[in-house]
């Protein structure tokens, strides 16, 4: 108050009300900056989360809920500072595929949110045929106003998941964290969308605490940054209940699988592999492998911040890191004969599609979706021989819609920006996802007869057929049909542009018959490759010896030396460190000159993540122990007949019958196989 001093009543009275008007102003934006929601969380087909904040004080609220304006239950729940007055409203006993309208109001029974159409949700339909359901996805999403909310709603999201650094937050001081959740939910396009739309997620490294954060950098930090994400989400679960934040979302025709490979990782060892680092650990992979085993829903994802695949940058947070983990979790699926599975990440700010053949007994779908603002990364759009499609744009969000109304059910994936643009559609028929449990010929990679043409006969169809550089040619001289002929002046090759076997290849058998024209010259450094594969897809300088097998010169000058090379995935050194893939070769195996010029020879080296077998003409020659075991890693393509850079080392004479399986061959096996053809010889 100002005291001694003197005004007209008037103008006392005119500022009197100004001063009223803008203390009110004030305190209601003091109001508003501190109300969050109402955020519809986690619902299902009989039950809904809801979160509100009130603002800074302590309060019991009770939310009504009405179906058709009647009147069906209310729930309390209690706002305080422990909880930084964020109120948990958890609703049981709905009726499946039924709209609720709410009302929120404090202990004095003062309406703080109103009975209004756009305070409701709709509960799932839990139906696993015959249903419909849209869903949405957005990962790195910062706090300022953006128009993939709204369109989210437009096109009418049944549920939207955060993939996390949603926000960005990059502390564990809980009142940074949590005064960043409030502002990331208080966007007015979101807080719109929340208020009828469920809104759920998971973190990645941003929103866990820190750039790159795992469990073991983030232990003194990740239970609080844990705290206010429970705070600050409405989900029906929060991990083991003690730590991490996995969770499952069941909407009938979809079930979403929301995964947590940040609180747990590098804690302890590897329920796969006790000898190196979790990265779900132990609770969470026993979790989502009896959830996904005892899922009914058609199509199942599985969903994360990371990528599932190797970021290519030395970083440590995507799922390639803990690469034994991931692919013991997709050999699960094919081994339970699990259908309907897809893969999704975030976190690189890169939009890509990629399509892994037959990984789980089917073709395995991967969508990353990044980022939702526009700052994008294009280093990270890097090569992937599974790769279809990728886009280096902002803005980013996708849709998947899970549509059993018309005959057989489908998945459709839309990478979507504001004001209605879809930038790629993909459409997968659960048909497609679901495994041949009768198929034998699973472990036939690929196969080239060359009786017509350069394409491949195997499973995975034209996906890896073979292309010819260089005119080479199909002649009637092979060993059985026709064959391709090679003419090594002409730097003559075939090359696949694709990779036919599983990342990080555990086994792996290849067969092919040759007949060299010549070989190269006693004492010279000529080589000459049957077949070298190639680390990004094409003709590349880049090395990756993983099906690596030449012709060079021997001590002995009547000899010939069958020369393999592989390259195998080594674990990391240091838990700061990502795995390497490592070359180890030459293998030496020397054989006598005049048995392989101007005849046909059957050759075939299996692989079994410890030694490399050799074969000639039905039986063993060699074998070659791995002097550091692992898996053959970085598969991208392969060249037939030359080196990996296309030129320089070709192959001269005649290939035939080049056969790839994705297991190791018995020794039988192969005796076989060259008396078969050596009789129609």
């Amino acid at each position: 108050m100002i005291k001694n001093r003197s005004c007209p009543g008037r103008w006392c009275a005119i500022w009197t009300v100004m001063w009223n008007f803008a203390l009110l102003l004030s305190v209601n934006a003091s109001f508003a900056q501190d109300v969050v929601g109402p955020i519809v969380g986690t619902v299902e087909s009989t039950t809904a989360n809801i979160l509100y904040r009130p603002g800074i004080t302590d309060t019991d609220l009770r939310l009504s809920l009405r179906a058709q304006g009647e009147l069906q239950q209310r729930v309390m729940a209690t706002a305080t500072a422990e909880n930084d007055y964020v109120a948990k409203f958890s609703i049981k006993g709905l009726e499946p595929t039924t709209v609720y309208t709410y009302e929120i109001a404090d202990a004095s029974g003062r309406v703080l949110v109103p009975a209004d159409r756009k305070y409701a949700f709709r509960t799932a339909n839990p139906a696993r045929q015959g249903g419909r359901v849209t869903v949405s996805f957005a990962s790195c999403v910062d706090s300022e106003p953006n128009k993939i909310w709204n369109e989210m709603a437009a096109l009418g999201t049944e549920t939207v998941f955060l993939m996390g650094d949603t926000p960005y937050i990059d502390s564990s001081d809980l009142g940074v964290v949590r005064d960043r959740h409030r502002k990331f939910l208080q966007v007015p396009g979101l807080t719109a969308l929340g208020a009828h739309t469920p809104v759920v997620g998971t973190w990645d490294d941003h929103d866990f605490g820190r750039n790159n954060g795992n469990g073991r950098n983030m232990m003194s930090g990740k239970g609080l940054t844990r705290q206010a994400f429970k705070e600050y989400r409405a989900h029906s679960q929060f991990g083991n209940g003690r730590e991490g934040v996995y969770h499952k979302v069941d909407l009938g025709m979809i079930e979403v699988f929301l995964l947590d490979p940040r609180y747990f990782s590098q804690t302890g060892p590897s329920p796969v592999d006790p000898s190196q680092p979790t990265g779900f650990g132990n609770d969470q992979w026993h979790w989502l492998l009896q959830s996904l085993r005892e899922s009914q829903a058609p199509f199942k994802v599985l969903a994360c911040g990371a990528i599932w695949q190797d970021k290519k940058n030395q970083e440590t947070d995507d799922l390639f890191t803990y690469w034994y983990e991931r692919d013991a979790l997709l050999d699960y699926i094919k081994s339970e004969n699990i259908g309907g599975v897809v893969l999704l990440g975030g976190d690189i700010h890169v939009a890509r599609h990629l399509r892994h053949p037959k990984r789980v007994g089917y073709d395995l779908h991967d969508f990353i979706i990044s980022p939702g603002h526009t700052r994008v990364i294009t280093s990270l759009d890097v090569y992937h021989p599974s790769l279809e499609w990728s886009l280096v744009e902002g803005w980013q969000f996708l849709t998947l819609t899970a549509d059993g109304t018309d005959g057989e059910p489908r998945l459709i994936a839309e990478f979507r920006q504001p004001d209605s643009k879809v930038n790629q559609k993909v459409e997968i028929s659960l048909e497609d996802m679901t495994p041949a449990v009768e198929d034998h010929h699973q472990d036939l990679r690929a196969r080239w007869t060359f009786e017509d043409d350069f394409k491949n006969s195997s499973s995975l169809g034209d996906r890896n057929d073979a292309v010819p550089v260089n005119d080479p040619s199909i002649v009637a001289e092979g060993v059985s049909g026709r064959a391709v002929r090679f003419h090594a002046t002409k730097e003559q090759f075939l090359t696949v542009p694709r990779s036919f076997l599983d990342d990080n290849s555990a086994a792996h058998s290849v067969s092919l018959w040759f007949k060299a024209e010549s070989l190269p010259e006693h004492g010279s450094t000529q080589r000459a490759f049957l077949l070298e594969s190639t680390a990004e897809g094409r003709p590349s300088n880049v090395s990756a010896w993983n099906l690596s097998l030449g012709l060079r010169t021997a001590p002995n000058a009547n000899d010939i030396n069958l020369q393999l090379f592989t390259h195998t995935l080594q674990p990391a050194l240091k838990p700061e460190l990502a795995p390497t893939a490592i070359s180890q070769g030459p293998f030496d195996t020397w054989v006598a000159r005049e048995r392989l010029l101007g005849e046909w020879n059957h050759v075939v080296f299996t692989f079994d993540s410890k030694s490399l077998h050799l074969y000639l003409n039905g039986k063993q020659v060699a074998k070659h122990n791995l002097p550091v075991p692992g898996p053959a890693s970085g598969f991208g393509g392969l060249i037939i007949g030359g080196h990996r850079a296309g030129t320089g080392r070709n192959f001269n004479g005649f290939i035939d019958e080049v056969t790839v399986w994705q297991r190791v061959l018995s020794e039988t096996e192969v005796n076989a196989m060259f008396t078969e053809f050596e009789h129609q010889e």
